[in-house]
This record gives C-alpha cells, structure tokens and sequence, in this order.
C-alpha cells in the first residue's frame, strides 16, 4: 500500500484550534480495501460532540462544549421578545407537527425580503411534490425569523462581522464548515417558541440560515446553511437527514456507519431492510472497490495536484476483472470547465458535460462525477490536475482554486455489480480503517450523494416514522 501526504487540514473555531492528523489518500493496491482516511486524534474527548470529515460539514452538538464559549452580552430577553416569525409551510397544530424554524444571520433590515426569498426557495426544494421531504409535508410547519444584522454577510479567518447577532462565520477561507459564535442565543431562541412563548411559530429544529452566497454549513444540534442557491439545499437536505433519521452515513472514508441505512457484512441474510430487497432471493454484496480517496483542500494557482494510485486490476490479471469505474472530486473557485485540466495516464477527460450552463461562472464549491467507461489500466495510474492558461489568469474566488476532494470506485464486471436505477441490493460502504459495512443502494440516496435530490425508499420511510415519533412525544 502506498500513501501520498497532503497537506494538515485545520479547522479552526468555537476558540478551538483541531490541528488534525496529516490527511493522507490511501491507495488500493489488491482485491482487499486498504484504508483510506485516518482517524485524528482530536476528534476524542474532551469534544465528544464533534464529528468531524473533510469532505462535508462537520457536526457539533454544542450543547455538549464547554459552557463558556458564549460571551455575547445581548439582552437575550428583549431581543426574543421582539422576534416574529413568518409562516412559510403550515400543514398543521404545531401540537400535531413537526416545526423547522430558519433564523437569520448577516441579513440587513434592507435585506428581509431577501431573508424569504432565500428561505422560500429551500422550501420549495424539501417539501415540494418531487422535494427531498415532499412525502412528509403533511407532518411539517415551516417558519422563518429575521434577525437583522448590522453588516451583510458572514465572519471569515475565525472572526465575526460585528453587530451579528448569532455570529455565524467561517474558521478560514475554505468553502467548508460554517460556526456559530453564539450557540446559547440560538439555543434560546428555538426554546422561546418551542415553549410557545411567541404565541405563534414553533421550533423543534433550528436552522441557521448565513447571508453568504458560497458554499459552507454545519450538521448537529443546529442546521447551519447558506444561501447558496447551489450548495444551501443539498447541505439542508443531507444535515437534516441525520438530524430527523436514525442514520448514518453513506460515503466512503468516514467512521459513523450505523443506523437504518447500514448495516454489518455479517448480516447480508437479515438485513435491516431486507423487506425493500429488489431480490431478496439473490442477495449478495455488490463487487466495488475504492482505488484511490483523497481531500487534499489543494491550491491549485499554487502548483499543480498529482496522485499516483494502484487499480484493483492487477498487472498479472488475464483481463481486467474491474472494466468501470467512477471518478468524484470536487472543486471551489473554478467557474468554467475551460479553466482546469484533469489527466488520467497522460489523457485530459473532457469536463464541459459536467459544468452545467446554468452554474457557468460561479465560483462556488461544485461536485463532479465522471463515469470512466473504460475503467483503470492494471497496475498504477496517476491523475494530474492542473490550471489551464485561462485558469490560471483567471481571478481567484474566496478560498482560492481548490480540488477539495477526489475518489476513484472501480466495478466488478461481469454482472458482478448491479448499478441498474432503483435497485435495492446491499452496497459496500467503506470506512477510514478500510472496513466494510452496508448500505441499501448505489448511488440514489443523498445521505451517500449529496448531489442527488432525494432519500432512498429505506430512508424516506424511516423519515415519516421518526417524524411521527417525534411528533407523538412533544
């Protein structure tokens, strides 16, 4: 097994510093998985409330940190009295529903139509008729509260805009996590109308909603977005999805597998959700493995990224037992697909079907999946990723030309691997050590992709369940 460095990821808040491990991408070099990220230290106690990933937003349950990390002196009193909230989807009693309530941050009083513009659109993508929580509408209040600020936006590099109420910012540059700086206002605020103190609104889940219009958010006892029209909603769908679901996750590289949509290797026979098998008489574990998984967070005006990595087709294979694979990365201020060059063994894959028109110019974090129909040639490959010339006159984003993440999954030929849409099967899922467990499908689940739009039928059904559940013991 080779492993190739990359540069520490730090992430920086909440008067924190986690000076993570060196992330490394662990390459697979034979039929077994080889580990991929490892663990770091600092996510151990005493901050048992963080779980961290560098991919995805990481998520805190503040309410388990120290109790001093709030140093706000706001009138929390006043200024909970003074809120409003705004119905945006009411399907029923607040007794007899479950209550999203969105808060603002870094809006201006100019800027309130703004505020539910933004929160109408993340609406309109959960509970609409094709929406994430569209088969759930019927169980959900939705309801908005402007909280001005005095500046438009969202602290960045660890420090706050002033005169922002609950203080959401970044801990640097990246397109990543988004903090709060005052979690107990926002603690207090949900309780105020979970408590019925308005008189109107309800909050079961509080959801922190930053002016900012680029990538960035955070998972746990609160929902943090942004309103990126791009990356807001997907982020809100995935966050909520841990937040209402007894679920885990379904990416690879990541260490929290558990809940409805996974389950062990040695339960193939008794699945969890083997009533939703498409096969239950054939069950069997899809053949795919990871070739490569890296978050190198890398910049590219720098220099240019490269990975050598081994294919699960071995060089002394009569033929290539893994014919396909599946290249994912993600990248941040690359606006066209003119401006950067990938490179598998010495040939540019053609971009431009993956840089929609409608996101041409948008410097926001944007995900990239590139089918290899070809597959991996046995033995190493290498993938290059470099700034074209117009990439490389091109003006930087905030955060800078990155390739954030990149992975490689290769597939068993031979009908050794079921990608047919809408299979329900048993999917391997492997985590930071290499370990395999279960999930339900392929790729048609937006707690494994969060770039699709929907929960497996495993997921949605366990939504409404745990809605109820949470319904019948307010």
């Amino acid at each position: 097994m080779k492993s190739i460095s990359i540069r520490p990821l730090l992430v920086f808040g909440l008067n924190l510093v986690f000076n993570l491990d060196t992330v490394h991408a662990y390459v697979g070099s034979g039929p077994d998985q080889k580990p991929l990220t490892p663990i770091s230290s600092a996510l151990g106690p005493p901050y048992q409330g963080i779980v961290d990933h560098p991919l995805h937003p990481p998520r805190i349950v503040y309410a388990q940190l120290d109790s001093d990390r709030d140093d706000m002196n706001t009138n929390t009193t006043e200024l909970l009295k003074g809120m409003v909230p705004t119905a945006i989807h009411i399907s029923g009693n607040n007794k007899e529903r479950f209550d999203l309530m969105f808060f603002s941050d870094g809006y201006t009083i100019d800027e309130y139509y703004k505020f539910e513009e933004d929160v109408r659109i993340l609406r309109d993508d959960i509970v609409s008729n094709n929406g994430s929580m569209g088969h759930v509408a019927d169980l959900l209040n939705i309801w908005a509260t402007f909280i001005p600020s005095k500046y438009s936006g969202i602290g960045t590099h660890d420090k706050l805009l002033p005169g922002s109420v609950l203080g959401l910012y970044r801990p640097g540059s990246e397109l990543r996590a988004v903090y709060v700086k005052h979690p107990k206002i926002a603690r207090s605020a949900c309780k105020w109308f979970k408590d019925g103190k308005a008189g109107e609104g309800g909050c079961d889940q509080a959801i922190l909603l930053g002016n900012d219009p680029l990538y960035g958010g955070l998972g746990g006892e609160f929902t943090i977005i942004t309103a990126s029209k791009l990356n807001g909603p997907q982020i809100l769908r995935h966050e909520l999805g841990h937040s209402l679901i007894p679920v885990g996750e379904e990416y690879d590289g990541g260490f929290v597998y558990e809940g409805v949509n996974s389950d062990k290797v040695e339960s193939l026979e008794n699945l969890s959700w083997k009533d939703y098998l498409s096969d239950p008489d054939h069950i069997r574990i899809e053949d795919a493995k990871m070739a490569v998984q890296a978050y190198p967070w890398h910049d590219l005006d720098k220099e240019p990224y490269n990975i050598p990595f081994s294919s699960f087709n071995l060089q002394n294979d009569t033929n290539r037992p893994y014919p396909t694979a599946l290249l994912r990365t993600s990248l941040s201020s690359i606006p066209y697909s003119s401006h950067i060059d990938f490179i598998l063994n010495g040939i540019s894959i053609d971009l431009s079907a993956h840089f929609p028109q409608e996101l041409e110019g948008s410097h926001d974090r944007r995900w990239l999946d590139l089918p290899l129909l070809d597959g991996l040639k046995k033995g190493e490959n290498v993938i290059k990723v470099k700034l074209t010339e117009k990439g490389q006159n091109a003006e930087a984003g905030q955060g800078g030309k990155m390739i954030t993440s990149l992975e490689v999954v290769e597939y068993g030929g031979g009908g050794r691997f079921n990608d047919t849409k809408g299979n329900i099967g048993a999917y391997p899922t492997f985590d930071l050590t290499g370990r395999m467990t279960l999930r339900p499908t392929n790729e048609e689940c937006l707690m494994r992709n969060v770039t699709h739009p929907n929960f497996c039928p495993v997921c949605a059904d366990q939504l409404r369940q745990s809605l109820l559940r949470k319904i019948a013991g307010k």
